[in-house]
């Protein structure tokens, strides 16, 4: 059936405790037990380790696309700000020099244009403009240099007009003795 080696003890299988006498078989099968069980203990603690350095190593491939991702929208953001800073005092400078109509700035190269990161000044705008006046001057209407407006000079903050409605009745006769006027009591 077998072979006798492999299944008495005490015979020469290869096996250090098969090849035992029986009366020592289990003693050296509780100390093979002991190896084994510490042996098992080692590899469940690599297999921990090498767990640990897969997790840590997971994070950081998830923090840093996080920060990838967090870099490309804050890029994208500032550079829509920018869009709109520049297309903001494009038009303040557009309307300055007298441009006809505002649509007509899609027509315009803003490559030269920037916006300084640290102070948020645009440069560039005034060359642009004034590159684009030079090839379409029919865009553009004659202004004045001097284009401020005046207005009439505002009133005065203390003269308010006297409200005859809301007076009272020596307030009405001092009025009227200023203006000159008799009041007729009825």
């Amino acid at each position: 059936m077998s072979d006798s080696s492999t299944t008495e003890p005490g015979g020469k299988s290869g096996n250090p405790l098969l090849d035992l006498p029986l009366e020592e078989i289990p003693g050296q099968w509780r100390e093979h037990a002991r190896e084994l069980r510490r042996e098992n203990a080692r590899f469940r603690e690599l297999v921990k380790q090498d767990d640990v350095k897969r997790i840590d190593a997971a994070v950081a491939a998830a923090k840093a696309e996080h920060e990838a991702q967090t870099v490309a929208l804050l890029r994208s953001a500032r550079e829509k700000a920018d869009a709109r800073v520049i297309s903001a005092e494009v038009r303040a400078a557009a309307r300055a020099m007298g441009i006809c109509d505002l649509d007509a700035l899609t027509l315009l190269d803003l490559s030269q244009v920037t916006v300084d990161p640290e102070s948020g000044a645009v440069a560039g705008v005034t060359p642009a403009l004034e590159a684009f006046r030079q090839s379409k001057p029919y865009l553009f209407k004659d202004v004045p240099r001097d284009t401020t407006q005046t207005r009439g000079a505002p009133r005065p903050v203390g003269d308010a007009r006297f409200d005859a409605r809301r007076a009272t009745r020596e307030e009405l006769e001092a009025d009227a003795k200023a203006r000159g006027l008799r009041i007729k009591h009825y």
